[in-house]
């Protein structure tokens, strides 16, 4: 049978904190309460040796008279001793309630605790998920971008060369164009009749 751990910090008048935060040095799991083998370490721990177990007063009926003994009579004569019944229906509980009312709300802590570890575990890997992502995206970024640069520089290089060809080519074109026509000027020169000749 297991015992809570808020039930053995009770029995043995300790703080809670203080036990839960043994337990976890010590390797005891306090999830589903004390099993006997948690329990006999602890009280090794905090030095506890258990006493017998006092036997259960006899519960009284709410018809019996109370014990010889329980009500005595004074040291003055004339006071009588009297014998006290408890009434039929006695009810301590309801004699409770007609002073504390408050009903407390209990959760178990321990299970939150370990619920917001996994939770911060797991926020803290997908954390590290995404800022890894980030790097190696940064890195692809950075190296496409040297790789871009050259890329363009070799470009530029490249046409600044073919644009001066281009040029070169292009003057010899006109060159080569004019000097054709002005070849052509003359074989079509040779064609015309002189001025001075008579027609037959």
């Amino acid at each position: 049978m297991r015992t809570s751990l808020t039930a053995f910090c009770k029995s043995h008048g300790l703080p809670k904190t203080t036990v839960y935060r043994d337990c976890q040095r010590l390797g005891i799991d306090t999830a589903n309460g004390l099993d006997d083998e948690a329990i006999a370490r602890l009280n090794l721990e905090y030095g506890i040796v258990d006493a017998p177990a006092a036997p259960e007063p006899a519960a009284i009926a709410p018809d019996e008279i109370v014990p010889t003994g329980f009500i005595r009579s004074g040291q003055l004569p004339t006071v009588e001793s009297r014998k006290i019944i408890l009434p039929a229906g006695f009810d301590p509980n309801a004699m409770v309630r007609l002073f504390d009312g408050v009903v407390g709300q209990s959760t178990d802590t321990e299970k939150l605790l370990a619920i917001a570890d996994r939770a911060i575990e797991a926020a803290c890997s997908a954390m590290d998920a995404k800022v890894q992502e980030q790097r190696e995206r940064l890195s692809r970024a950075e190296r496409d971008a040297e790789t871009l640069a050259g890329k363009i520089a070799a470009a530029r290089t490249d046409l600044t060369v073919k644009a001066l060809e281009s040029r070169l080519l292009a003057e010899r074109q006109t060159s080569a164009t004019q000097r054709t026509e002005d070849l052509f000027g003359n074989l079509m020169a040779m064609g015309k009749p002189d001025s001075g000749d008579s027609q037959p």
